[in-house]
């Protein structure tokens, strides 16, 4: 394999590589705002700019291939165009490195700072020496060179102003105390590489450099090569060190993985370039892939299982969890650990200091995410991570949301229940019945009837999370006709609900303490007694019942201010069911007794 050869595979890899990198600090910009905002537009002016420089590269590296040898018109105006976009961008980069310096944490010894500071402030003189630059490379690939300004010379100054920087970038990652301090292991690994890196790029250009000052270097080509090459190792050692970008560690994880299977096939081909050859280094080298990512995310990023086995290890925690109560505490504590986040929050609003947020589909819930421990950015794993973990919750907040509705429900339905076999009631009516049988069997039979149906439909509800609202008027109607037995002539009731609202559904007996408060407390006391009348209207976006009375009104005691056991079960039920979507209200009537007002949305969760 010629060094042609190996120029063309490099120049494509590093195309590709400053490609991806400018699509994912793009794709930054749009998420962040204020500094980190200026910051990701810095970074695709720079990776931006290394992707054109090393795609010139590649065509003008493409252009010396024999193919592409001979009088082709448009070729040819290709790879002039590619040289002059190259020669340009060239000449851009130590204006593009003096902005990267404001990005540089000064963190470090005294002298690290200083040249810092100096080459933060160089990017004034920069402009007007960068635009110079920029003519004059112009002129010469135009074939019209400045007189006072060769296209070699302002390539001379180019390249000693980046090493210059060069040198900066290194005497500041080497004088870096926070990484070594943080006790993170991520960032104590990346503040090794980023040294390396930047030593073994210093050293690479200035060995390049040494054709200049015609010093002799042997393999000066492939130094040469090597040096062109610099802005890849020193882009994935940036994005490794500050973790700036969300989408790096995938950045980091595939280059490194296929700069090193790309190395591999390209020695494969200079020992052997037959097709049975390259076939069969072709299919080992995809098979081996996932196992050389997996060995880069544990090197350098140090995941030690992949991203898919943390995602069931995080769902299985997240479904051993029983009790809604402690769903959002045991949840964040999870997180936390698993995210490498200094806090992670549950809540129904997100939390002011979160860095990133993540909404609970159909739980009303956000889930928050605090810094990440160390100061740095979460990746894209990371965010990966939190996104299932909210559709996980999702799921598993509603069917504990379930549970716990239709435990309440069978807990209320059953007292419920109870009240309706309380002995007083039981003896009461079966006195009623005793007195019947031999003055009135007729109404005798009809009292057991209803009282059957009483007990018939209560076991049945404790089975259901919802009924018909016509079934509910039923059941009321069977209980009023018991009481209106015993109460005879003291007791009158009233049903006067519309067509319309008798098949929407409501949660079981969620009707029949309001009835029992009307005749305990309200008709009973009274010895004239009273009247009950249950209304039902529907509104635009809701229907509401009515259960009111003529008899005391709330100056009874137990009624003063909606108190007591079955109103407080209702009010309970009604928040489990509808959130604060419903209301139960209890006031004075007009008559001179209680009305007990429920209001419920409209439409109501499921309709017949």
């Amino acid at each position: 394999m010629t060094l042609r050869d190996i120029a063309l595979i490099c120049f494509a890899a590093a195309s590709v590589i400053h490609g991806s990198q400018t699509v994912l600090v793009a794709k930054l910009r749009r998420e962040r705002k204020g500094l980190t905002r200026g910051e990701a537009i810095e970074g695709i002016a720079v990776w931006g700019a290394a992707f054109l420089w090393q795609f010139g590269n590649f065509l003008l590296a493409l252009a010396a291939t024999p193919q592409f040898d001979g009088p082709a018109e448009g070729w040819h105006t290709v790879f002039w165009t590619a040289n002059l976009v190259r020669d340009v961008v060239l000449a851009t980069f130590p204006l593009l490195f003096s902005y990267i310096c404001s990005q540089i944490p000064a963190d470090g010894s005294k002298s690290a700072r200083l040249l810092l500071r100096l080459g933060r402030i160089l990017r004034y003189l920069l402009w007007p020496l960068t635009g110079v630059a920029v003519v004059a490379m112009v002129a010469a690939d135009t074939g019209f060179p400045l007189p006072f300004l060769s296209g070699d010379l302002a390539g001379w100054v180019i390249l000693h102003t980046m090493l210059f920087y060069f040198l900066i970038f290194m005497v500041s990652t080497v004088a870096r105390r926070a990484p070594a301090q943080s006790g993170v292991p991520a960032r104590m690994r990346a503040h090794k590489a980023t040294v390396i890196a930047a030593v073994v790029g210093v050293t690479v250009f200035v060995l390049m450099l040494s054709g200049y000052w015609h010093l002799p270097v042997p393999f000066l080509q492939y130094i040469g090569l090597a040096a062109m090459l610099t802005s890849v190792p020193f882009s994935i050692a940036s994005a490794y060190k500050l973790y700036q970008y969300a989408f790096m560690d995938a950045f980091i994880r595939e280059v490194l993985s296929g700069v090193t299977l790309l190395a591999i096939f390209a020695a494969a081909l200079s020992a052997n370039s037959s097709v049975l050859w390259i076939t069969l280094c072709a299919v080992v080298l995809v098979y081996s892939k996932a196992p050389l990512t997996r060995r880069v995310e544990r090197t350098f990023l140090g995941y030690g299982e992949s991203v898919e086995e943390q995602e069931e290890r995080i769902g299985t925690a997240i479904r051993a969890l029983t009790q809604l109560d402690e769903f959002a505490a045991r949840v964040s504590e999870i997180l936390s650990k698993e995210l490498e986040a200094d806090w992670v929050e549950i809540s129904p609003q997100p939390r002011v200091q979160a860095v990133n947020e993540f909404q609970i589909p159909g739980s009303g819930l956000v889930l928050s995410l605090g810094p990440r421990v160390g100061g740095r950015q979460f990746m894209s794993r990371q965010l990966r991570i939190a996104r299932t973990a909210a559709l996980q919750l999702a799921a598993h907040h509603h069917q504990l949301h379930q549970q716990k509705l239709q435990e309440l429900t069978a807990r209320a339905e059953i007292r419920a229940l109870r009240a309706q076999i309380n002995p007083h009631f039981l003896f009461n009516t079966l006195n009623v019945l005793a007195n019947l049988i031999h003055s009135n069997p007729e109404k005798a039979e009809r009292v057991t009837e209803e009282l059957a149906g009483i007990f018939r439909y209560a076991l049945e509800s404790t089975r259901v999370e919802w009924v018909a609202l016509n079934d509910e008027l039923e059941f009321l109607e069977s209980y009023l006709a018991i009481e209106k037995a015993r109460f005879e002539e003291r007791l009158s009731y009233l049903f006067d609900v519309d067509a319309d609202t008798r098949a929407l559904k409501i949660p079981p007996m969620i009707l029949q303490p309001l009835v029992e408060n009307a005749i305990k407390h309200g008709i009973a006391p009274e010895v004239s007694g009273g009247s009950v009348k249950i209304s039902g209207r529907a509104m635009s976006d809701y229907f509401m019942i009515e259960v009111e009375d003529t008899g005391a009104g709330r100056r009874n005691g137990s009624r003063h201010k909606g108190a007591g056991i079955g109103l407080k079960n209702v009010r309970e039920r009604l928040l489990q069911v509808y959130g604060e979507g419903a209301l139960l209200k209890l006031e004075d009537s007009a008559s001179g007794g209680t009305r007990a007002t429920v209001i419920l949305p409209q439409p109501v969760g499921v309709h017949s």
